[in-house]
Parts: structure tokens; C-alpha cells; sequence
């Protein structure tokens, strides 16, 4: 059983539901019902790969003959909850990680979209304020784009590629100002936004893509490919924005200007960008793909985090909006 350890994985599960006595665990590709039993079970088998723990421990810990151990393992893995090292291409070209990458995009997007402010907002219990600071986090993002964006191209090694970071780079560097323009339209004036502080997040949120550009052109294209991976389709954001204008008494005036710069993402394919990126890479090493994917997933992470620094500054009614820079004279 050292060599099931040594072997064996368990994959991703990015939700866990019960239902009636039993879970069910959402992967990335398929929904997988386990028993309460079975649950403790497997639970015990994720904590047990990675550590030191002999089989005669874990046959214990699941109250069950250790001659019946392997089974089980067996029948985890043929679920899909767990995954053979050996099972893995020791290389795969771009387009063959595309494909992999496609595959968990919508799980990954799932995840960074689970915060509780999406459901706050769509049911009438945020508020006009919190649609305005997401609005103005928005801004800084999109203007900081200036600074990770150049770094994209400059880091690339190979000229097809270095040639899409740019030309991506000339289409999106003063996209800041549609969210300039429907700040404009909730009263706000142009010095009041250019002149005011993003939120820490927002900052870590691009300091996070000018680490992923200085580390491997692919870990900042998969980054730039989660976050262009919500404009494909009016419907994916079509509902937020009309909530909000219903609830909360936002001006179409102001979401005008969003919708512009969303079509426009979409008439320039930014979603296809990776994909062209990855035309031009003929084979991947298993190592460098690992390390593409977990930046991908770090910056679901990030977006999880963002979300919720947003929510927890601008719901406190005493909290300046916009976030002013400090001053000395009132600081």
C-alpha cells in the first residue's frame, strides 16, 4: 500500500452538498454521490495519501478489513474523486492543455463568483453603495491594467506571442474610462475617482498579475483568461446589471458605458486569446502545466478575496467613498 500513496491523488472538489443522508461532491467535470459512510470514508483516504501513516492506521481509522482497503481505493478513483500520477502525459502541447484548461473554467469561475455579495445583490439585500464601490474597484483594476499589461509583453520570450501581449496590451489600456464614464453618471466627478485609493485587494489583484508575468507568460495569459472568461455571453452578466438597476435604482446611463466596454472585449475575442497563445507552444512539460494551472486558480482565488475586501469596506455607511488617499491634514 506505500506505492498507493506514493501513486495516488485525489482531484479537486470545489463543492460539497448534502442531500437527504448523502453528498454529493461537484468536480470540475462530473457530480459524485457518496453515502455518509462512504463521505467519512473517503475523507479519511484524502487525509492519508499524503502522510506517513502505514495501512494498518488507515484500515482503523475506516473500520474496515485491510484486505478491503485497496478496493475501495479503487473504487475512488474509477468515481473520479481520485487520479494516478502515472495516468498523467509527462508533456502536452498548448492546445492540448486548452482543452484541460477549458474543462475547468466554468468550476473555476463557479468558485471565484461564490461569494455571499452576488446573492446579496441579486436579492434586494445589498444596496446602491455597494453597487458603486464594486463599480469603483472596477476602475482601479482596469486602470492598473497599465501596469501589469506591458510587463506581459515584455516578459514574453517568443515573438508570435510577445506580438498577442501587445496587441491585446493596444486594446485595453484606456478601457478604465466606460467605468469612468458611469461613475459620472452616479454623480461622481472625474477628479473624485482619478484622485481617489483603490482597496488593498485591488492592489494585490494586480501586483498578483505582475507576478504571473514575471514567472511564465502562460501563468499571466491563463490569469488574463479567467478574468476575460465572464464576457463571452451577454446573458453571464446581462442578469447583475439589470437587478441592480431594478433594485437599487441605478441609472441605465450608468450601465450603459459597461455593457459598451463588455461588447467591445467581445468583438475583439479577447476570450480566444489564450488559445492563440497556445497555438504557438508546441509541447508542455507536466511541471510547467501544474504551475500554469495553480496560477490560474490562485487568481480565483484572488477574485474570491477582492469580492469580499469590496463588500466589507463599502457596507460601512462611515467608510469615505471614493476611498480618499491620505492627507495630513485630516489623517
Amino acid at each position: 500500500m506505500a506505492s498507493t500513496q506514493t501513486h495516488y491523488r485525489t482531484r479537486r472538489v470545489y463543492d460539497i452538498k448534502s442531500s437527504a443522508g448523502r453528498r454529493e461532491l461537484r468536480l470540475s467535470d462530473r457530480v459524485v454521490e457518496l453515502g455518509e459512510r462512504e463521505f467519512q470514508w473517503y475523507q479519511h483516504v484524502a487525509q492519508w495519501l499524503p502522510s506517513v501513516k502505514g495501512v494498518a492506521e488507515l484500515s482503523h481509522e475506516l473500520g474496515m478489513d485491510e484486505a478491503k482497503v485497496p478496493k475501495f481505493i479503487e473504487a475512488l478513483e474509477k468515481s473520479g474523486l481520485l487520479y494516478r500520477l502515472d495516468d498523467l502525459p509527462k508533456t502536452m502541447t498548448g492546445l492540448e492543455f486548452h482543452a484541460r484548461f477549458s474543462s475547468v473554467l466554468n468550476s473555476w469561475l463557479s468558485e471565484a463568483f461564490a461569494h455571499p455579495f452576488w446573492e446579496r445583490m441579486m436579492s434586494g439585500k445589498g444596496s446602491a453603495r455597494l453597487f458603486t464601490g464594486w463599480l469603483i474597484e472596477l476602475y482601479h483594476y482596469t486602470k492598473n491594467a497599465n501596469r501589469h499589461m506591458p510587463l506581459s509583453a515584455a516578459h514574453a520570450h517568443e515573438k508570435p506571442i510577445k506580438q498577442l501581449r501587445a496587441k491585446h496590451y493596444a486594446e485595453e489600456w484606456n478601457h478604465f474610462h466606460y467605468f469612468m464614464k458611469s461613475l459620472k453618471e452616479l454623480g461622481f466627478s472625474e477628479p473624485q475617482i482619478a484622485e481617489s485609493v483603490p482597496l488593498p485587494m485591488t492592489l494585490a489583484l494586480s501586483n498578483f498579475m505582475r507576478q504571473a508575468a514575471r514567472e511564465d507568460i502562460l501563468a499571466y495569459s491563463i490569469c488574463s483568461a479567467v478574468l476575460e472568461g465572464t464576457t463571452t455571453d451577454r446573458r453571464t452578466y446581462n442578469p447583475y446589471y439589470e437587478k441592480c438597476a431594478e433594485l437599487y435604482g441605478v441609472p441605465k446611463e450608468a450601465i450603459a458605458p459597461i455593457y459598451a466596454h463588455l461588447d467591445l472585449d467581445v468583438k475583439y475575442q479577447h476570450s480566444d486569446l489564450f488559445r492563440d497563445i497556445l497555438q504557438h507552444v508546441p509541447e508542455m512539460s507536466a511541471e510547467r502545466a501544474s504551475k500554469v494551472l495553480d496560477y490560474g486558480h490562485q487568481l480565483v482565488e484572488h477574485i474570491w478575496l477582492w469580492t469580499d475586501n469590496i463588500e466589507k469596506y463599502y457596507q460601512v455607511e462611515s467608510n469615505p467613498v471614493p476611498r480618499r488617499p491620505f492627507d495630513i491634514r485630516v489623517d
